[in-house]
């Protein structure tokens, strides 16, 4: 009623976010990095103040380690096509340098760093839309 025939056929054909997502081979990984790194900080909250096992140490590690694989696949794609600016190196470089340091500091401290940490992965998905 509003709206012109033409400025609903354009709304109904701009592509959503997830079907700019499902359309990027490298942006993928990073929607997986943050699958991980949300499942990680839960692990990491419930060693932090319920228990503190060896296995959830294990599965801590192997998460993280998990995070930088998606990460370095993110920007080994993302470096093929010549798309990586500084940004993505810095948050790259956040998780492999800030997150391990922190971990020696104190453990709010570190889970502080990896919910920054979890704020950094979206803002490598609006940096391919800017």
């Amino acid at each position: 009623m509003f709206f012109s025939k033409e400025s609903q056929f354009n709304r109904h054909m701009t592509p959503s976010i997830i079907d700019q997502i499902s359309a990027s081979p490298s942006l993928k990984w990073v929607v997986v990095a943050i699958c991980f790194q949300i499942v990680n900080v839960f692990v990491g909250a419930y060693m932090g103040f319920i228990k503190r096992g060896r296995t959830h140490l294990r599965v801590h590690k192997y998460l993280y380690w998990g995070i930088l694989f998606c990460l370095g696949y993110y920007l080994i794609l993302n470096g093929v096509h010549s798309q990586n600016t500084v940004w993505e190196y810095l948050i790259g470089l956040y998780y492999i340098t800030i997150i391990p340091i922190s971990k020696r500091w104190d453990v709010v401290f570190h889970a502080f760093a990896a919910v920054v940490g979890l704020l950094f992965l979206p803002l490598l998905i609006l940096l391919q839309f800017v």
